[in-house]
C-alpha cells in the first residue's frame, strides 16, 4: 500500500491567502468607486446662481465723446458802482432787487464843495473871456493905427501877444470848468447798464469815499455758463459745440452752445476758461448757481457700450467676467473710451450675446455652468 501524495496539502495551504487577498482588492476596489461616484456627480451638477441684476446684455452702437465738466452761471453784463468823490449821501434811489434801467439816478450825494468850486471856475472862466475879448479888440485899433502911421509896428506886435495870453488863460479856465463840472457830476451816480440791483451798500446820511462801492448790478437777461478744463483737454474747446448741463437743484437736462475760449491756459492751475450761452431761457436766481455738464463731441465711437465698473484691471489690461453659452469666461478686452459721468465704456473684443456679470468671479469659476433667475426671489427659492 503506497503513502498518499502530498502535493494536494500543499496547493490547498498556498490558495487559501490569495483568495482572501483577491477579495480584499476587490472590496476596496468597490469602496472608491462608491466614494468618487458621488464627487463626480457633485462636481459636474455644481451650477452658479445669478440673477438678471447680476448680468448686462451687451450693446452695440455709436457712441459721442463727452467732455466732464463744472462751473457756474454768470451775467454777461454786471457792473460795480463806486463814488468818485467823498461826500454824504443825500438821497438814495435804489433797492435790492429792484430793476433800473440805464442813465437812472441811484444816488445824489451832497457835495457843496464841488458845487462852490464849479461857481468859482465858471467865474474865472466867464473873467477871462472878457480879457480876451478886450486884448482882441485893442490889437484890432492897434492895427488900424499902424495902418495909418500912428504907432510903430512893435506896439501892434505887442498887443498881438497880449492877445493870445488871454486865449491861453480862457483855455485854461475852460479845463477848470470842466474838471468842477465832473466832480459836480460825480455827486449824482447814474446806473451804467439796465439791469436788475443785487447789492447796495449805502444809506441816505451816509458819508461814502471816493472809491467805496456803492452798488452792484447784473443784468439777468443775459447769462452764460463760465467754466475751466484742464489743459490736457484742450481738443474738446471749440467754439459752437453743443453743451448738455444742469443746474445744481433743478433736474432738468439744459443745453447751451461754446461761445468763447480764453487764449492761454491759467499758468497756476493749468486750467482754460470758456463759457458758453444757454440755449434755454434761466431764472435769475440761477446766478452764482454750480454748473455740471458734458461738451457733446461732434464725432461719434463705434464700439461695445457697457457699464464701466464691471471691467477688471482697467489700466494694466483690461477684462471683464461674461456669460458665453451658459458658462462663466473671462474675456480680455480693449477700451475706447471711458465714462465717468455716467458709468459707461465703450470698449471692442465681445460677441453679440454675451452678458457682461457684475460679479466678480476667481479663476477656478471659468467655464462653469450658470443659471439666471429673472428675480432674486426666483433665486433664493
Amino acid at each position: 500500500m503506497r503513502p498518499a501524495p502530498r502535493i494536494s496539502h500543499t496547493s490547498t495551504r498556498f490558495r487559501t491567502p490569495l483568495l482572501n487577498l483577491s477579495t480584499l482588492c476587490l472590496c476596496l476596489l468597490l469602496t472608491a468607486c462608491q466614494n468618487s461616484e458621488p464627487e463626480q456627480a457633485r462636481s459636474e451638477a455644481e451650477t452658479i446662481e445669478l440673477i438678471q441684476d447680476d448680468v448686462v446684455a451687451v450693446q452695440t452702437g455709436d457712441s459721442v465723446s463727452k467732455t466732464a465738466f463744472t462751473g457756474t452761471i454768470r451775467a454777461v453784463q454786471h457792473s460795480s458802482i463806486q463814488a468818485q468823490v467823498t461826500a454824504t449821501a443825500s438821497a438814495v434811489n435804489a433797492q435790492v432787487g429792484q430793476r433800473v434801467s440805464k442813465g437812472q439816478v441811484l444816488v445824489r450825494l451832497n457835495n457843496q464843495d464841488n458845487a462852490a468850486r464849479l461857481a468859482q471856475a465858471r467865474a474865472n472862466l466867464a473873467s477871462t473871456q472878457a480879457q480876451a475879448n478886450q486884448a482882441r479888440v485893442m490889437m484890432e485899433r492897434k492895427r488900424r493905427l499902424l495902418n495909418q502911421g500912428f504907432i510903430s509896428k512893435v506896439e501892434y506886435e505887442q498887443s498881438q501877444v497880449d492877445y493870445r495870453a488871454q486865449l491861453e488863460n480862457v483855455r485854461a479856465q475852460q479845463a477848470n470848468v470842466d474838471i468842477a463840472e465832473k466832480a459836480d457830476r460825480d455827486g449824482t451816480i447814474l446806473s451804467p447798464i439796465s439791469g436788475v440791483i443785487t447789492q447796495r451798500q449805502v444809506e441816505p446820511g451816509q458819508t461814502v469815499s471816493a472809491g467805496q462801492t456803492l452798488f452792484e448790478i447784473v443784468n439777468p437777461d443775459r447769462l452764460e455758463i463760465q467754466a475751466k478744463l484742464p489743459s490736457d483737454q484742450q481738443s474738446a474747446l471749440k467754439v459752437g459745440q453743443k453743451i448738455e448741463y444742469k443746474i445744481q437743484g433743478n433736474p432738468a437736462q439744459l443745453t447751451a452752445t461754446l461761445s468763447r475760449v480764453s487764449p492761454i491756459a491759467d499758468l497756476a492751475s493749468r486750467q482754460i476758461e470758456f463759457f458758453a450761452t444757454p440755449n434755454e431761457s434761466i431764472n435769475s436766481l440761477s446766478i452764482g448757481a454750480f454748473v455740471e455738464g458734458n461738451i457733446v463731441s461732434s464725432n461719434s465711437i463705434s464700439g461695445q457700450l457697457i457699464p464701466l465698473d464691471t471691467i477688471q484691471d482697467i489700466q494694466n489690461k483690461p477684462y471683464v467676467w461674461a456669460i458665453r453659452q451658459n458658462k462663466i469666461v473671462r474675456i480680455d478686452i480693449h477700451v475706447l473710451e471711458q465714462r465717468y459721468s455716467d458709468n459707461t465704456a465703450i470698449v471692442s473684443g465681445l460677441q453679440a450675446g454675451d452678458l457682461v456679470s457684475r460679479v466678480k468671479f476667481s479663476p477656478q469659476n471659468e467655464q462653469q455652468p450658470v443659471s439666471i433667475s429673472q428675480t432674486a426671489e426666483n433665486a433664493s427659492g
